[in-house]
């Protein structure tokens, strides 16, 4: 049985880390104004998280998609949800790291919801953000959405929002494009910049 290394304990696991997720379940989600979020992108998370993006650590993906959808269950609008959809990545990060992390937690949190998933969102920035500045970070990423022909609830999930920019443009993107309401919904949020360390 393959077995990789829990980018938060170093315990060689065939799954998702117990205790890890253990951990993180008992973490109470931080305040964020433009998406729903489970989780403070700090310490156990952001290595789970890096693990999963940069290792192809995927067994974590359930445990976030977990985590996020019980956060989710504590909004009303959840159960108005028609399709869920991702912030996508870029074709350069997605041939990098195997996968599309965003597209693989919406896929995960679209089974725990009974929704259908469906690609309605197109990048057209070209390259990245990580490592960028604050202030580029605050403009976010170009973003583009394909005509829904019914207006439609769209859950957007992305893994980590940072300054929020690219869920506002995820959600204008949607509402041009006919969507009759858009809930944003990431695993983490980066700390707001008075409370780093």
């Amino acid at each position: 049985m393959f077995k990789y290394q829990c980018a938060g304990c170093g315990q060689a696991i065939p799954t998702s880390c117990a205790g890890c997720a253990a951990k993180i379940a008992s973490c109470l989600p931080p305040h964020c104004d433009d998406a729903v979020v489970a989780l403070s992108y700090e310490g156990l998370v952001r290595e789970l998280m890096l693990g999963f993006k940069y290792n192809n650590q995927r067994a974590v993906a359930a445990m976030f998609a977990d985590r996020l959808h019980e956060t989710l269950r504590t909004i009303p609008e959840i159960g108005c949800i028609d399709v869920v959809t991702w912030v996508p990545t870029t074709r350069e990060r997605r041939m990098e790291r195997g996968h599309d992390q965003a597209e693989t937690l919406a896929r995960k949190l679209g089974r725990l919801l009974n929704v259908p998933v469906r690609k309605l969102l197109v990048r057209e920035t070209v390259g990245h953000q990580t490592g960028s500045s604050r202030a580029k970070r605050l403009v976010g990423v170009s973003l583009r959405a394909r005509k829904l022909s019914v207006p439609t609830s769209v859950l957007v999930v992305d893994d980590v929002v940072t300054t929020g920019a690219t869920m506002r443009m995820a959600k204008q993107a949607l509402w041009l494009a006919g969507a009759a309401r858009v809930v944003c919904a990431a695993v983490a949020a980066t700390p707001a910049p008075v409370q780093r360390r």
